[in-house]
């Protein structure tokens, strides 16, 4: 497909069958009217994303507070918090909202 296509040009693409049935499932569910829409807003995604990974305040995040916090957890893992308790925190903050 060159750029000079049509936006509205199909393509075929083959996907595993776990792929086929997400893309399925959300046109079923409503939140999207074809798998095409899924296919657009997944690709815009990667496009944000791709952008975040070349955001210098993002990189500079990640230099500054992210991997000191990590080195510093990793130094003395007491400073973290077990997965489950995490998980609990969060479910009673969910149930009490409910």
């Amino acid at each position: 497909m060159s750029a000079a296509s049509h936006h509205d040009d199909p393509v075929t693409i083959t996907v595993p069958a776990d792929v086929a049935a997400a893309l399925e499932e959300r046109v079923r569910s409503g939140e999207y009217a074809t798998a095409g829409d899924v296919v657009r807003n997944g690709l815009r995604l990667l496009n944000e994303d791709d952008l975040l990974a070349e955001d210098p305040a993002v990189e500079a995040w990640l230099r500054d507070v992210a991997e000191p916090i990590a080195n510093a957890t990793i130094a003395d893992p007491a400073r973290s918090i077990p997965t489950d308790a995490v998980r609990a925190h969060f479910a009673e903050k969910r149930a009490r909202r409910a």
